[in-house]
């Protein structure tokens, strides 16, 4: 059974899903998986919901509701132990430049993990029981600079914003009608993405999960780090708050 250790970031470990599922698949078998907390971590004049580590407990916590629902996923250990396994995710941070496609980081370190990223991962969720249209988050790092979220006002009353209550006071600064839905785990967050008509996010771990999905999605994306690409049906990426809104515009 192939054991895979991986410190996080939350949206770096979803992004490392298709790998971790050709992993199985090579293998024949479903994978441990260990999420390994509490390995510092460097973020520079950003603030970041986990301080100075990649990953925390909570965060792992949150995690593993989401994480169950994977068929290529037999076991999860939360460990702050550098475990003997047979594929390291977190090697790429050392070779790596942090540039092109996440999830192909890891085709860099495991080339036998290669994979075709545009098939979906079933994350298998039961429906949520409510409606959404435009599920909006934007996190306080990855900002595209040209981005002006007051432009999306004629829409604001059909967007649900999904994010930190800091966060969300941030954007109801420009957008005073959308509402807030805070999620108890990323379960949840997914369940509300997968209702929605369309996901809008900057490069952040909500948008991965869309991104895994498939689910009609667009990226902000920001320009001086700009490794998150839309791959598949349903993905569109946005450089500037103009092609934002001829999304929007075009239905």
């Amino acid at each position: 059974m192939p054991k895979i250790i991986h410190s996080g970031n939350a949206g770096d470990l979803i992004y490392s899903l298709p790998a971790m599922r050709k992993a199985a698949e090579i293998k024949g078998e479903t994978v441990d998986l260990y999420l390994h907390i509490n390995v510092p971590a460097k973020y520079g004049n950003f603030s970041h919901p986990m301080g100075n580590v990649q990953m925390n407990k909570k965060m792992a916590e949150m995690l593993e509701p989401l994480l169950w629902g994977l068929d290529f996923i037999n076991d999860i250990h939360i460990t702050e132990n550098d475990e003997k396994v047979d594929y390291n995710f977190d090697l790429f941070r050392k070779f790596h430049n942090y540039t092109g496609h996440i999830s192909q980081w890891y085709f860099h370190i495991y080339p036998e993990l290669t994979c075709d990223l545009s098939q979906p991962i079933n994350f298998d969720l039961v429906p949520s029981s409510e409606a959404f249209d435009i599920v909006l988050n934007r996190t306080s790092r990855y900002h595209n600079p040209t981005f002006d979220y007051t432009a999306l006002r004629q829409y604001q009353d059909r967007i649900t914003f999904v994010g930190l209550p800091e966060e969300y006071r941030v954007i109801s600064a420009k957008l005073p009608n959308i509402k807030h839905y805070p999620v108890k785990d990323f379960y949840e967050l997914a369940q509300v993405i997968s209702g929605c008509n369309l996901f809008i996010g900057n490069q952040s771990m909500a948008f991965a999960i869309a991104e895994q999905m498939k689910h009609p999605r667009v990226v902000e994306i920001c320009p001086t780090a700009h490794n998150v690409i839309p791959t598949g049906q349903n993905g569109y990426g946005a450089w500037t708050i103009v092609n934002l809104l001829q999304i929007l515009k075009n239905g």
